[in-house]
């Protein structure tokens, strides 16, 4: 256990000095040479492959996003001023706008003993679900026979608990795809044919969500933000086609979500070449990639810091308005079904920063989706029925009216 958390903190520096330079160079005269794009592309991987290692551990993760994020802007800082954008009027008002923003929300997070109280479960689910997707009991190989004891695997996370197995079912799909995809085997029906078709109902909308993230990464970890349109579209027809090959088709949304889910958590440099190369491959698919990637935001280790907000990355990163739609619905559906069994925390929020999710009914269709699927997973569970009917406290009349 120690020699693990040795070794993932070692990786740390790795991954950040890597992406740095890689960065750096980026921004450099010659920086789209041949020889600088290669030496460019050999930093990404070496950084990818270090991040990886740490990938699982929520408080590395969530140093290195933060880390990186603010490598990032101060590297798009020098860029700016040696082209003088810093020098428009546009650039200063959104620095400072920025600025003024997040202080304002990590004061409203912390202004009652009620929200730092309804803070510290907030912080508390998203770690636990973290955890449960992560470390699932699982095999991620085949039995001696190419079998795989799905079955008994099933029943033995929803034995864990009702709200557990949301999350354990999602990354049982992804170790049911990977046991299968060993040793480079292709894939074909895992869950559209034979067992996997017949698995309970209520499992397959978050097996199909697993068995795409395992796709995502299985295409994406060979791309790097120097690998051609040709090469990135190549990667997203497999993607697309293990998606068609393998999906029942009233649950393919699920797996293709993963795609952007995936992308924006590990490879947060893909993300504008995926989604514009995906679009001109697959409108719809397009689409849900936002979502997924709205479900990343949520789960964003730094967004769980007071003053940056999953709310606004979904409105500032996707580059047009049905992007923004999907992204806030994705984050919605993450952040509804994550407290679900707290509803005082959705309704904490909607009293105090609905201004975030204005302007449109993308984060009511996030909720509504989510308890849908919850209903779905665990039928006749009380946690959703007793979101849907609760009442604040009388004496909040902000949250009452919200």
């Amino acid at each position: 256990m120690i020699s693990g958390l040795a070794n993932q903190a070692l990786k740390f520096p790795i991954a950040m000095s890597s992406f740095a330079f890689q960065r750096l160079l980026g921004t450099l005269p010659l920086g789209d040479s041949a020889a600088v794009r290669t030496m460019r592309a050999n930093l990404y991987k070496t950084g990818g492959a270090a991040q990886r290692d740490f990938g699982s551990n929520a408080v590395l993760f969530g140093a290195f996003q933060f880390g990186d994020k603010a490598q990032s802007a101060l590297i798009g800082l020098a860029a700016d001023a040696v082209t003088l954008k810093v020098l428009k009027p546009g650039w200063m008002w959104n620095l400072v706008s920025g600025i003024v923003q997040g202080s304002t929300d990590a004061v409203e997070s912390v202004a009652t003993a009620l929200s730092r109280s309804l803070l510290r479960q907030q912080f508390g689910n998203t770690i636990d679900v973290i955890g449960f997707v992560n470390h699932v009991d699982a095999p991620s190989e085949l039995s001696t026979d190419g079998t795989y004891p799905i079955d008994e695997t099933i029943d033995k996370l929803y034995s864990r608990g009702h709200y557990p197995a949301l999350w354990l079912i999602e990354g049982l799909g992804e170790k049911y795809a990977e046991a299968h995809m060993a040793g480079g085997r292709s894939v074909k029906g895992l869950l559209s044919t034979g067992k996997g078709a017949t698995l309970p109902e209520k499992t397959q909308l978050m097996m199909h969500a697993g068995i795409g993230i395992t796709f995502a990464k299985h295409v994406i970890t060979k791309l790097t933000p120097c690998s051609s349109d040709a090469e990135i579209q190549d990667a997203l027809k497999l993607f697309l086609n293990l998606v068609d090959d393998n999906s029942l088709e009233c649950y393919k949304g699920a797996a293709l979500e993963s795609l952007g889910l995936v992308t924006r958590t590990w490879y947060g440099q893909m993300v504008g070449l995926i989604y514009r190369n995906l679009g001109e491959l697959d409108q719809a698919a397009s689409e849900f990639f936002w979502h997924g990637a709205g479900r990343s935001m949520y789960f964003s280790p730094m967004y769980m810091l007071p003053g940056f907000s999953p709310w606004h990355a979904a409105q500032q990163e996707p580059p047009d308005d049905v992007a923004r739609r999907n992204a806030r619905a994705g984050v919605a559906w993450a952040f509804t079904v994550v407290n679900v069994r707290q509803p005082a925390i959705a309704a904490n929020f909607l009293s105090t920063r609905a201004d975030e999710i204005a302007g449109n009914d993308a984060y009511t269709n996030g909720v509504l989706s989510t308890l849908i699927m919850a209903g779905e997973m665990v039928p006749n569970h009380s946690f959703v029925s007793d979101f849907g009917t609760y009442c604040p406290d009388k004496s909040n009349q902000a949250a009452i009216d919200a």
